[in-house]
């Protein structure tokens, strides 16, 4: 099972949410995210769940050093102990539009 949190202002298609196990849902400012538990599986269904522009989901297995990091377009698999392999995602985030200091991809234990 892949660990992650969803925006779900991020989604075009909320019904995903419904096949996800949901760990916690808050909000923080005008954002309602969700800590969830995804198969590998549902994977591409969150990719084609995301709406236009400047989103993406991240996802790792607790004690896995990757980490699977969502755009609805394109999908890259980075190391979390590696940050060179995370400059074409870093640079893909930034040619849609999400700023740099959002392309953080923190893994929460």
């Amino acid at each position: 099972m892949l660990k992650g949190t969803i925006v779900e202002n991020s989604l075009s298609d909320k019904e995903i949410l419904n096949h996800l196990k949901i760990e916690k849902t808050y909000n923080s400012e005008d954002w309602i995210l969700h800590d969830v538990w995804v198969e590998e599986n549902q994977v591409a269904g969150l990719a084609k769940s995301l709406d236009s522009g400047p989103w993406y989901i991240h996802l790792w297995e607790p004690g896995k050093d990757e980490i699977i990091v969502i755009f609805k377009d394109k999908t890259f698999i980075i190391k979390q102990s590696d940050k060179s392999t995370w400059s074409e995602t870093i640079a893909y985030g930034q040619s849609i539009g999400i700023p740099e200091e959002q392309l953080d991809f923190i893994v929460k234990e």
